[in-house]
């Protein structure tokens, strides 16, 4: 929106101050990311793209925001995050103490501001789904789950960056078209400050890559939840809450994909691999870059189906259900991909084999 283009001046050129200093204070502290284990870049790469986006956020809300104490809440719940997230790439805490710590930001969250989850909308066709005392802990799930989704998928060059800005453009879209500008204007303040980690996360500025960091991921997480209750749930609502399930679907279903993946193997749904889809996506033999834009472009037209079934307002329980077959499909696929790629291959070479005429 023009008349706040002095606001995103902030948030970038704040982002990209940070980095040129926190770059050699990085490297010089070893707040860096070491190739090890299941990481396979090159060198030590500072991890400095989540402090340096919340360092362009401060500063724009701060000194453009209106009178409303919500920006200062919002500051202080995301600092936290960052901090952790901070400490988390320094010393690998556990994850108890992450998960309770997120929690703490939950609650912060959700008693400064009342803001919670308060209705599902109606999405069994039989009236509004109000939650009544299960709000706060179900707002404390989804704050949880949004902070994790979004950090699970900082696992390739530009993916969580990518993914959060279609869910950050998606909800401005949403509160730009129906009366919720000054969030509309937040979530376009969070993808400006974003943008200088991006450029040198994808190399486009030479020598300063680096990455997002647990920091990062954790902010974005946290920022998306946010806007996504503020979105579906005040008396302005620009939009419904199953809406949302498509505007953080991949980050959600791969989330939960892998969760049930860990639990059936018997291990800890919280314990690290490589069978994220960006992993799979790499193995099937794309390149970074490539994997990058295959899913990116998914959850492009995930959005766009959010988008045209509340533009349409289609029934909440008809977007609920394709929503769960969209993920059975999802799920079936990654648990039978090297089966259904293997079939597919054996059909191929069938059809290269030259026929015999009697």
């Amino acid at each position: 929106m023009p008349e706040h283009i002095s606001l995103y001046l902030a948030a970038f050129i704040t982002s990209c101050v940070a980095i040129a200093f926190l770059y050699p204070l990085s490297v010089r502290i070893g707040l860096v990311d070491i190739p090890r284990g299941r990481k396979q870049h090159q060198g030590a790469v500072p991890l400095i793209g989540g402090i340096a986006t919340y360092c362009g956020l401060c500063l724009a809300l701060l000194l453009f925001a209106d009178s409303s104490i919500e920006p200062i809440y919002y500051l202080l719940c995301s600092g936290a995050i960052v901090l952790l997230g901070v400490f988390d790439d320094y010393l690998d805490l556990s994850v108890k103490l992450r998960l309770a710590v997120q929690t703490l930001v939950g609650l912060a969250m959700t008693y400064s501001l009342n803001l919670h989850l308060a209705s599902l909308g109606d999405l069994f066709g039989m009236g509004v789904v109000e939650l009544g005392v299960l709000g706060v802990p179900v707002t404390l799930i989804a704050v949880i789950a949004a902070i994790n989704a979004f950090n699970m998928t900082d696992g390739i060059d530009g993916l969580a960056g990518m993914l959060s800005m279609v869910s950050f453009v998606t909800i401005a879209i949403f509160m730009s078209l129906w009366g919720q500008q000054l969030h509309a204007t937040m979530a376009l303040v969070v993808v400006l400050a974003m943008l200088p980690y991006l450029a040198c996360n994808l190399n486009l500025v030479p020598g300063r890559r680096i990455f997002m960091g647990d920091a990062g991921s954790m902010l974005i997480g946290l920022s998306v939840i946010w806007l996504l209750i503020i979105g579906t749930q005040s008396e302005s609502a620009s939009f419904r809450p199953v809406t949302a399930l498509w505007i953080i679907a991949i980050p959600l279903m791969d989330m939960i994909a892998i969760m049930v993946r860990r639990i059936r193997k018997g291990q800890s749904p919280f314990q690290a691999d490589r069978e994220h889809l960006h992993h799979i996506s790499l193995r099937l033999g794309l390149s970074s870059r490539e994997s990058l834009a295959l899913i990116t472009s998914l959850a492009c037209i995930f959005a766009c189906i959010g988008i045209i079934g509340e533009y349409l307002l289609v029934p909440d329980l008809v977007m609920l259900l394709l929503f769960l077959a969209v993920f059975s499909a999802y799920l079936y696929s990654l648990q039978n991909i090297w089966r259904i790629i293997s079939h597919f291959r054996q059909k191929w070479l069938q059809s290269r084999q030259p026929r015999i005429i009697k």
